[in-house]
């Protein structure tokens, strides 16, 4: 990644200097490349300094992607302007058929390095240097503020590094890579080189040919409104493409609280998720599944900030009392027919509800309601839905009429729900 780096210039501010040198007697003048300061970035060609431009210029928007092909190697920097929306962003990166790339992004001081792909633990698995199967790309690399390398397999992305090496012309094995910044319309070389470790935990690669890989970086504030990704590509001969949409709200399904088993239980909490995507360039083909499927990413809130089960104990949801979701790592892993459980008792109810406790046993009952409680009709603490499945509820005040059947002859007892429609007294009729 770059770095802040001391230079001297002939001028009395950046903005009006002529040459930047990397001496203090100005005698050396600094490799060709842009160079940055404040909010003001200058090319150096021939050791002489273009215009000054603002950074704003340099920021590729949200909503569109970025195509790069290089003969050598690299660390390519750009800065994505995101806007002042709250919400997920979503990052999609392919990096070609062969040579994997690294990733990291950082919003506001934190950074970002987790990922998986479509088809990850159903029909492509991700697997980390030791060749060794991981639930997504960079689980052994949280909280290290490194990149995380995805793509398709390469055994010498590993056994090259250190790329230590002096660059000496064309491309070779173990080079140092050279910094790259994007300026609005490619990336331009700098003029420096880093060494770049890689090691074995940041490796999340696919071994039977690279796919679309899924990153998330939460935004819930309006400031700041950019972010920075940098693309590692310490392999010569790199090629990738990545494009950031804009913050949005991730979609929303209803499934029942976690549990530890695949028993059937009915939908009572609304999860997120963020859908993976297929294809080899921008833009991507965005997977349209309007619950998760094995492999996405699963989040309890809208913007993506805190994964579902990040533990590596397995847990399941229970989606519309059918389907059991196995959830780790905060990545779908499983998904199979739930087993047993979660029913739904009818009953009939009154039409209207009465302040008094008993006013309605003497009502008819004709609307049919179901309950979750183990006995005929429901009682306190039972919560009351709209069908057989699905997560709605009615709601009504004071007391109403309930009965078994609806065969005439007035309710067998009232009771009063409250807003998240369980039963908080019940009244027995005479």
């Amino acid at each position: 990644m770059a770095a802040l780096v001391t230079y001297c210039f002939d001028g009395l501010n950046f903005s009006q200097a002529s040459t930047l040198y990397t001496d203090s007697t100005l005698t050396t003048p600094s490799p060709d490349g842009f160079y940055s300061q404040s909010n003001i970035v200058r090319q150096q060609v021939n050791g002489v300094l273009l215009n000054a431009q603002p950074c704003g210029t340099c920021s590729v928007a949200c909503g569109t992607g970025v195509e790069a092909s290089f003969s050598g190697n690299g660390l390519f920097n750009a800065t994505i302007d995101v806007g002042s929306g709250l919400g997920a962003i979503v990052l999609y990166f392919y990096m070609g058929s062969s040579v994997p790339d690294g990733v990291l992004g950082t919003y506001n001081s934190n950074t970002y390095n987790r990922l998986t792909c479509e088809g990850n633990h159903n029909t492509f698995t991700i697997v980390n240097g030791a060749n060794t199967q991981v639930d997504y790309a960079g689980i052994l690399n949280q909280g290290t503020g490194r990149i995380t390398y995805v793509g398709n397999s390469n055994a010498s992305l590993l056994s090259d590094s250190p790329y230590d090496n002096t660059p000496s012309g064309s491309c070779s094995s173990g080079d140092k890579p050279q910094n790259y910044t994007y300026t609005g319309a490619s990336y331009v070389a700098q003029g420096t080189f880093e060494t770049v470790t890689v090691a074995s935990n940041e490796i999340g690669v696919n071994p039977t040919g690279s796919r679309i890989f899924t990153m998330i970086i939460p935004k819930t504030s309006a400031a700041p409104s950019t972010i920075n990704l940098l693309i590692g590509a310490p392999m010569c001969g790199t090629v990738f493409n990545w494009e950031v949409d804009c913050p949005a709200a991730l979609p929303s399904f209803t499934a029942s609280g976690i549990q530890s088993t695949l028993a059937c239980a009915f939908a009572t909490t609304t999860y997120y998720f963020a859908r993976n995507a297929t294809g080899t360039s921008s833009p991507f083909t965005v997977d349209t599944n309007t619950t998760p499927n094995v492999g996405n990413f699963v989040f309890t809130d809208r913007n993506g900030s805190t994964y579902l089960n990040d533990t590596s104990l397995l847990k399941y949801i229970i989606i519309a009392n059918t389907t059991a979701i196995g959830v780790r790592n905060g990545v779908v892993v499983s998904s199979a027919a739930c087993t047993g459980g979660a029913t739904r008792t009818q009953f009939f109810a009154t039409g209207g509800s009465s302040a008094g406790q008993g006013t309605e046993c003497s009502v008819t009952v004709s609307g049919l309601l179901y309950h979750d409680g183990s006995g005929t009709l429901p009682q306190v603490g039972d919560k009351i839905y709209n069908g057989p499945t699905g997560p709605s509820f009615p709601f009504w005040s004071n007391f109403k009429g309930f009965a078994v059947s609806d065969a005439g002859g007035g309710a067998e007892a009232t009771g009063t729900i409250g807003n998240n429609g369980i039963i908080t007294q019940i009244f027995v009729c005479p």
